[in-house]
Formats: structure tokens, C-alpha cells, sequence
């Protein structure tokens, strides 16, 4: 047996004190013009807030005759000179088979199943209204359902509360059997923004960087875990730094940067100081060579024996 189901009208806590409704009211008939509207929401329920009838394949129109008939305490007048408002108003208007129509019907009507209303009550804790006999096989289907989505959810969360605790326990027993690195290595990630910043403030005659990313970044860490400190990062860029030759001085006007610093075999000769003053130690050879072929061009002197 098909249950019941329940229509309400929704009107906003504005709805009387609308301008429409204002205006209404101010007429002589007004009042009766506000519930004839609400009397036709409910009358078109059924029908999509259409005021029209179906006889067989035809759709009827209401008329104004049929909508006194209906609606009973309101007279012809009344319903003619309400239409003609609702119209201006636009609270109703006419279609092309020129059947009227309220606007915006369905946000205006709500409704409910009773084996809905039954559910909502279950769901909220409040006690649930008992059905008559003729109704109870409808009712015990529904109570079937309701008890078998009570089961099935219940399954669901007990499934997924099983299968928690096995994840957990997967995990704890991973974190058992993964040595746990040594706290010196733990505390000695590459922290590759001092080190961008030590060499933008130190090596101040080369070109700056904006970021350690891509491969410079693989670069930097590898040179971190062979030299994980700080301090030798500086002290590399305060060498690179004072190195005549590494800025350029040089016979090929070639000059370092970052990237090329953080090469395995360069970074370690700049800690050794094997860039340093370069062209001072060209200096010092072609003095050496100077006076060597000065030693050698120059007349050594002539002693006579005298007799």
C-alpha cells in the first residue's frame, strides 16, 4: 500500500511584510487576495503550479468560474480583480497554451513522504507515530529497510575500524624494524637557504643567486654530506671571495660562480687554497725571470793578474 504524503506551503519570514503583500493589503479586498494566493499554491500542487486539469489528453485551463467553485468563499469579482494583480506583480503568469502558471512554484511547495517523516523522526531520536493495521505492512517495510541501513552502516564502520588497526600496527611494526638514524644525522639536513644567503653576502663580486633548485640543489647536498658544516661552506666563499684569479684575473678573463664552486674536485681545491693570488705568483716568476736574465746578460768583470 502506497503511504501518505505530506505538502506544506514555504513562505519567507518576509513574505507578509513584502512589498507586494503590503500593497495587497492596502486594498479594500486585500486580505482576501493574500489567501486566495496561498489557497492556489496548494490547489496546483499536483500540477506544477499550473491552474489547469487534464481530461484525458486535453488540458483544461481554469477559469475564473472554476477557480470560485474550488476555492468557495471568495466571489467572482474577487478572484477576477486578484488574477489581474497577481499578473502585474508577477507572482502568476500565462503560458502559451494559455494556461496560468505561479512563478516559482516549486520553491514554494515543500512535501514529505510519511515513511520519509518516520525516517527524519528516527534520525532526530523522537518517538516515531504508530501506524493503523491497514497501514503496517508498508510500515514494517520501511522499519525493514531502515534496520538493514542500521546493519549495513554499522558492518561498514566496524570494516573500517579493522582495518585501522591493522594499518596502525603495519606501521608501528615498520618503525621497529627501520633502524632509526642516528640523531647527528637527523640534525644535519642541508640547509640550503643559509647557504644561499652566506654566498650572496660573501662572494659579493660574483653573480648572486636566487635559488638552490634542479641539479644545483642535488649538487649542494652532496657537497653537505661530505662537508656537513656550515662553517666550511663560509670559510669556501670567503676564499673564492679573496681569489684575484677566481674573479677573472686571469689570461682568459674567465671567472667563477656558484655552480662551478659546488663541483666535487673544485670545491675541495679552493678549501686548499689552490686559486689563491694566481697572478701574484705569476709576478713573482717573472721577477725571478727577470733577474735571472739579467744575471745572465750582465758582463761579469775581468781580473788581471799583476805582475
Amino acid at each position: 500500500m502506497a503511504g501518505k504524503k505530506f505538502y506544506w506551503i514555504k513562505l519567507k519570514e518576509s513574505f507578509m511584510t513584502s512589498d507586494t503583500v503590503d500593497y495587497l493589503m492596502s486594498q479594500p479586498d486585500g486580505a482576501n487576495y493574500v489567501v486566495l494566493y496561498q489557497m492556489l499554491c496548494l490547489k496546483t500542487i499536483n500540477t506544477e503550479g499550473k491552474l489547469s486539469r487534464r481530461i484525458g489528453e486535453i488540458m483544461i485551463p481554469f477559469d475564473v468560474e472554476k477557480i470560485v467553485r474550488d476555492c468557495k468563499w471568495f466571489s467572482a469579482d474577487t478572484v477576477r480583480i486578484a488574477l489581474n494583480l497577481y499578473k502585474a506583480f508577477g507572482l502568476i503568469y500565462e503560458d502559451a497554451n494559455g494556461v496560468l502558471v505561479l512563478s516559482d512554484h516549486k520553491n514554494l511547495i515543500g512535501s514529505e513522504t510519511d515513511a520519509a517523516a518516520r525516517m527524519r523522526a528516527l534520525r532526530s531520536g523522537q518517538d516515531v507515530p504508530q501506524l493503523p493495521e491497514s497501514e503496517q505492512c508498508s510500515h514494517n517495510v520501511t522499519q525493514m529497510f531502515e534496520q538493514c541501513a542500521k546493519n549495513v552502516t554499522t558492518e561498514i564502520r566496524d570494516k573500517e575500524n579493522r582495518y585501522k588497526d591493522i594499518i596502525e600496527k603495519e606501521k608501528d611494526k615498520r618503525e621497529r624494524e627501520t633502524p632509526a638514524e642516528p640523531e647527528e644525522e637527523q640534525s644535519k639536513e642541508c640547509p640550503y637557504i643559509k647557504i644561499q644567503k652566506l654566498y650572496n653576502d660573501i662572494c659579493i663580486s660574483y653573480p648572486k643567486i636566487l635559488e638552490i633548485d634542479g641539479n644545483r640543489r642535488k649538487a649542494v647536498g652532496a657537497r653537505w654530506r661530505a662537508h656537513p658544516s656550515i662553517e666550511t661552506f663560509e670559510e669556501l666563499f670567503r676564499i673564492a671571495e679573496a681569489s684575484a684569479f677566481l674573479k677573472g684575473e686571469n689570461d682568459r678573463n674567465w671567472s667563477a660562480d656558484f655552480d662551478w664552486m659546488m663541483r666535487t674536485s673544485n670545491f675541495s681545491k679552493i678549501l686548499e687554497h689552490k686559486y689563491d693570488d694566481f697572478k701574484k705568483k705569476d709576478d713573482e716568476e717573472e721577477d725571478k725571470l727577470d733577474f735571472d736574465l739579467k744575471d745572465f746578460f750582465e758582463k761579469p768583470e775581468v781580473k788581471t793578474d799583476e805582475r
